[in-house]
This record gives structure tokens, C-alpha cells and sequence, in this order.
């Protein structure tokens, strides 16, 4: 026995199929949208074949993210290369690849793709930071400090590549130029730690004790828990021969988790 469907059921269908494959879409798009609702939809979305290429190019690559957002780097990686192959020309695509490859490690494959979105986009600073970040990974830290000095120069309000800037500059023991770049970075956060920390570290390696020992204090001030900066200050005394000064900031490194050979030790003579 036949079962006949009217054309207005079969409209109907339609119409409700039509409905849900653009609330896909939409949702595929959703700012608001949670990691796995976006993964939902913009499969959905992929899948009903209704995407011109460019749509399904970004239909990846906001999938992709949200791979990137669960850290997982190989789908996500997989999924802007999709997004590549439909649209070669959204500078997001290899600035979000790259961001995965610098996660996996893959430097060299990093800084491919961080070239790439800057030919697309030349004034993306964070690709400009990436790239930085990638080529530091290479221990090519005349580069790195180049690019980061490409990012200043777009934006020279930008702390995390003064940053970043300062700490390539004390891996090439430019120390002077560390200071530099450290003292913009407290200028411009001045809540920052690690920043007082390093640049301690780069104006101790220039003789600068006691700049050192303001900038350590500083830090302590800002994080009585950072147990770095109260063992450096505590070892900047000790090594400066007031060991009795000294006593309190190691105790204290100690006492906050810093696991550090001589720090053990010393604080074992302690009750001696």
C-alpha cells in the first residue's frame, strides 16, 4: 500500500529543515555560544552542504578555535587547514594555526604561518608577538627581539611586547637594553611582578645592586606569595655578605614551595 504525502507536508519538512540548518549556521557564528555548542552547530553547519566556500571556510575555522580552546591542538590544526583549502585569504586562519603550532612546539612550522597572516594582515600585532615567541623557542632571539620591536612600533602602548621584548634582550645579554625595555613595562603595568623580577635580574647583572634589591622589594610588596623574588632578595644579601638580613627572605622562599638545592640546604643549618 502507497502512502501518499501531500506537497504542503512535504513544504513543511522542508521549511523545518531549511529553519534548523540557519539556526546552525547562525549559532556557528555565536559570540556568546559555549566551546561545545559552537563545535555542534558548525559541524551541522559543514555538513548540510548549504555553505558557499568562503561561509565554510569560516565555518572551520570558528570550529577550529574551539578545538584550540579545549587544547585540542592536532583537530584544530586540521580543521584551519580545511579552512585554508576553501578560502586562502582570512589572515585568522594561519594566525590561529600558528597559535596552535607554537602550543604543539612546532616552531618552525609557527613562524610559517605567523609570516603568512602578516602578509595578509600587516599590522597584526599579536602575529608580530607569536612570531616573536616562535623564533624565541628557536633560541633566534636577534629575531624574536625584531619582531616584538615590530609589534612596539604599531603599538608602543603594548606592555606584553615591551615585554617579551625585555626578556629577548636578557637572553642576548643586552642587559642595558633589558632595563630599558622592563622600566616601559612598569610604566605602563604597574602591577606586574615578573616585571620587577627580571629587570632585578638584568640591573643585578649590570652591578646594579641596589636597584635590584628596589626592584625585588617592589615585587615582594605587590606578591607577598612570589617565592622567586623573596629567594633573589634573599640571595642578593646573602651574596652581598648580610646574611643575617638575608635569613628571613630565603626562610620564607622556602616556607612558599621554592625547591631549590642550596635553599634546602641552607635553611637545614638554620636550626644548627
Amino acid at each position: 500500500m502507497k502512502t501518499w504525502i501531500s506537497a504542503a507536508v512535504i513544504a513543511c519538512i522542508s521549511g523545518t529543515a531549511s529553519a534548523q540548518v540557519a539556526n546552525h549556521i547562525e549559532q556557528c557564528q555565536a559570540g556568546d555560544a559555549t566551546i561545545g555548542d559552537l563545535i555542534v552547530h558548525c559541524t551541522a553547519a559543514i555538513k548540510s552542504g548549504k555553505l558557499s566556500p568562503a561561509r565554510e571556510a569560516r565555518a572551520f575555522l570558528n570550529r577550529g578555535t574551539s578545538f584550540f580552546d579545549r587544547e585540542q591542538y592536532t583537530l584544530a590544526i586540521r580543521d584551519y587547514g580545511l579552512a585554508e583549502a576553501r578560502d586562502p585569504r582570512i589572515p585568522e586562519i594561519y594566525a590561529n594555526r600558528a597559535n596552535a603550532h607554537l602550543r604543539m612546539g612546532n616552531a618552525t612550522q609557527a613562524v610559517a604561518d605567523y609570516d603568512r597572516a602578516l602578509s595578509l594582515e600587516p599590522r597584526d600585532i599579536q602575529s608580530y608577538i607569536g612570531k616573536g615567541a616562535a623564533l624565541f623557542q628557536l633560541s633566534r632571539f636577534r629575531e624574536a627581539a625584531q619582531s616584538y620591536d615590530q609589534a612596539i612600533r604599531l603599538d608602543p602602548q603594548d606592555a606584553n611586547a615591551w615585554f617579551n621584548l625585555g626578556v629577548a634582550h636578557a637572553r642576548l645579554e643586552d642587559n642595558r637594553a633589558a632595563v630599558a625595555a622592563f622600566d616601559r613595562v612598569v610604566s605602563l603595568a604597574p602591577e606586574d611582578v615578573d616585571a620587577f623580577v627580571r629587570r632585578a635580574r638584568a640591573k643585578h647583572a649590570l652591578g646594579d645592586m641596589n636597584g635590584a634589591y628596589q626592584d625585588l622589594t617592589q615585587a615582594v610588596q605587590l606578591d607577598p606569595a612570589d617565592a622567586q623574588a623573596f629567594y633573589l632578595r634573599g640571595r642578593l644579601l646573602y651574596d652581598g655578605g648580610r646574611q643575617a638580613e638575608a635569613r628571613g627572605d630565603l626562610a620564607k622562599a622556602y616556607q612558599l614551595g621554592l625547591d631549590l638545592p642550596w635553599l634546602a640546604e641552607y635553611v637545614a643549618t638554620l636550626g644548627r
